[in-house]
């Protein structure tokens, strides 16, 4: 049982880069699956890369932030969709300016995975609810 607080309080990171740059008023009041985050990143992803390359580059990156603040940049709908300020710096792991589609994934999937207490590939409503809670104790 021990397990479960530092678990809990990952939780609330995962919840965090899972929803990108929404409050957690804006998740949604339903178990998250694993598949959903993946899906959500690969549309992102597909949506940042302008030239469609396999890569996203800050250039590429900076365009769709613009594109993003004027209202026409196309994301994934719902809680989820909002690609935050600091995603290229986060996603860009090896640091080489260069984000591929694997760079993408693993930090949401990494912390989503954290978050998934019982690891049964779905933030349940609780899992959410704890993650919720350490998020507003923690400050985020």
């Amino acid at each position: 049982m021990k397990m479960r607080v530092p678990l809990a309080a990952l939780a609330a990171t995962a919840i965090a880069t899972v929803a990108v740059a929404q409050g957690a008023a804006d998740l949604p009041d339903r178990p998250i699956r694993r598949a959903e985050v993946i899906d959500v990143v690969k549309r992102q992803f597909a949506a940042l890369d302008a030239n469609h390359d396999g890569v996203v580059t800050s250039a590429e990156f900076d365009a769709f932030r613009a594109k993003q603040a004027a209202g026409k940049a196309e994301v994934a709908a719902g809680p989820f969709g909002h690609v935050g300020g600091h995603w290229f710096e986060r996603a860009d792991a090896k640091g080489d300016g260069r984000v591929t589609l694997a760079e993408a994934e693993a930090r949401p999937l990494q912390l989503f995975d954290m978050a998934d207490v019982d690891h049964d590939g779905v933030i349940s409503a609780q899992e959410r609810k704890v993650a919720t809670m350490m998020m507003s104790l923690g400050g985020h």
